[in-house]
């Protein structure tokens, strides 16, 4: 048995570990809170199956199934080649979790040494391999979410509560992972991602992901500026990374930002409140 791991959880992984062999696995490896340490007992069991090719969909649907329960645990099974896992590697979206991921896993079966491999591949890795291409992904992803800026102005200006919602949610959520790969964050699960982001880009940045959060109870209006304010912060962050293209999108939604969070007369962030749909008589 692997030291640190509960017996159950660990005899859990090899039975899976077994029957994935069986159908002609090359290798299967116990990743995610388990390999590292740090589970709580709702934690899932994540299970990397390694294959010489692409499953059959009919493999997909049946022993390759992304979920079954065992022993009373959530085993979560993702499949991966040693060709997709080392791209991967290089996908500025991916590398992130992969690369911890791979680095903290721990090798259940691995008959002809493809895992322990992949492993050693992901300890060399370093972010200047793909430099550029993670400052190209920074700038496109935060360009692309001035839609979302847009439409969280638009859908709170006309009172339409749910879709503004919607979209300060995405903004809260997403805008953490172009900065991660900007700073070289390695996170390796979403579970961190939030808090290394906040720690390392300081306290402005942390007090406004929170209120866009709406961690400490605000209300809906002052969790929607903050996730302009939180957009604008990412787009001063990358602005260096942007082409004049992309400059121009950014600054249409800062012009948006400013627009809802311009202070008003009386000292208080503006943005109209919601205006409810007027009722037809």
């Amino acid at each position: 048995m692997q030291p640190g791991i509960d017996p159950r959880i660990w005899s859990i992984a090899r039975s899976v570990a077994r029957s994935a062999m069986g159908h002609g696995a090359l290798a299967v490896v116990l990743s995610g809170s388990h390999a590292r340490g740090d589970a709580h007992a709702a934690s899932d069991i994540d299970l990397i199956v390694v294959l010489a090719k692409r499953p059959s969909d009919s493999d997909r649907r049946g022993w390759l199934r992304p979920y079954r329960r065992r022993d009373g645990a959530l085993v979560s099974l993702a499949w991966e080649t040693a060709r997709s896992t080392q791209a991967s590697f290089r996908d500025p979206r991916l590398a992130p979790v992969f690369v911890p991921g791979w680095r903290e896993a721990m090798i259940i079966a691995d008959p002809p040494g493809v895992a322990a491999r992949l492993q050693q591949a992901a300890r060399r890795w370093t972010w200047e391999s793909i430099a550029d291409a993670c400052d190209r992904w920074a700038a496109e992803h935060v360009t692309g979410l001035a839609e979302e800026v847009h439409k969280l102005a638009g859908t709170y200006a006309r009172g339409q509560r749910h879709v503004a919602a919607a979209q300060r949610s995405i903004l809260a959520v997403h805008l953490a992972a172009p900065i991660a790969v900007r700073r070289r964050i390695l996170f390796g699960t979403d579970n961190a991602l939030w808090d290394l982001v906040a720690e390392r880009m300081g306290e402005t940045w942390a007090s406004v992901q929170a209120r866009a959060l709406a961690e400490g109870g605000e209300s809906f209006d002052e969790s929607c500026r903050a996730a302009l304010e939180l957009y604008a912060l990412a787009a001063r962050e990358v602005r260096p990374l942007l082409d004049a293209e992309q400059r121009a999108v950014v600054d249409g939604a800062i012009g948006e930002v400013a627009a809802r969070t311009r202070p008003a007369s009386g000292g208080s962030a503006s943005g109209p409140a919601p205006r409810r749909p007027r009722r037809s008589r």
